[in-house]
């Protein structure tokens, strides 16, 4: 369903809650990187949206609740497809690896987002930054428990494994974060390649 303000009332923009949402934290994506998150108005987030504002009230209150929302978004968005994508595998280093590939290709189509959670993450109040926190945790917590499983099996080496899921989720930021360093000299493929070597040598037991 196409969700227009010419063509829907206000009640329709509220029942079709899901695409509402994405097109109000997509227009705050953009203009929050284009415009800064001081200089971006609620009514220019709805205008850029094709959302009433009554709608976007509806969802949001004020700035800091759109960058929680875009957050929320961008963190769930790594777990649930973490989740589905390594269903099914068996193979700790299989498992691994397919949800290192994954995590890297997300963390990249959703770019412009997480660069945003990195300068932004100061306005949020702190019952938000306390709920995006755990939301991180839980992203961790799916790295934790592929490692936990591998060395249980005996296929990974003993190693701190909060500290190495940390380092997996910091390695697919860097290069969003670098980007400027490493666009003109790695795709995120290569990339992508590189960082998994040096992961799986660290753990895999030889």
């Amino acid at each position: 369903m196409d969700i227009s303000t010419s063509k829907l009332t206000v009640l329709d923009q509220i029942a079709s809650s899901d695409k509402v949402r994405r097109k109000i934290m997509d227009a705050a994506s953009a203009l929050y990187a284009k415009k800064g998150f001081a200089a971006t108005s609620i009514q220019e987030i709805s205008e850029k949206a094709g959302v009433s504002l009554p709608v976007t009230h509806h969802y949001v209150k004020n700035k800091s609740e759109v960058m929680r929302m875009i957050m929320e978004d961008v963190l769930n968005i790594f777990r649930e497809s973490l989740i589905k994508r390594v269903q099914g595998v068996d193979d700790p280093k299989e498992k691994l690896t397919a949800a290192i590939m994954l995590y890297f290709k997300v963390v990249d189509q959703q770019r412009e987002k997480v660069l945003l959670i990195y300068q932004k993450s100061s306005s949020l109040d702190k019952t938000s930054k306390s709920h995006v926190m755990q939301l991180e945790v839980e992203v961790s917590d799916i790295f934790g428990k592929i490692i936990n499983e591998g060395m249980e099996r005996g296929v990974f080496k003993k190693v701190d494994v909060d500290l190495m899921a940390y380092n997996i989720i910091i390695m697919a930021h860097m290069y969003i974060l670098k980007r400027w360093h490493f666009k003109n000299r790695l795709t995120l493929e290569k990339y992508t390649d590189l960082q998994l070597t040096m992961i799986m040598d660290a753990l895999v037991r030889s």
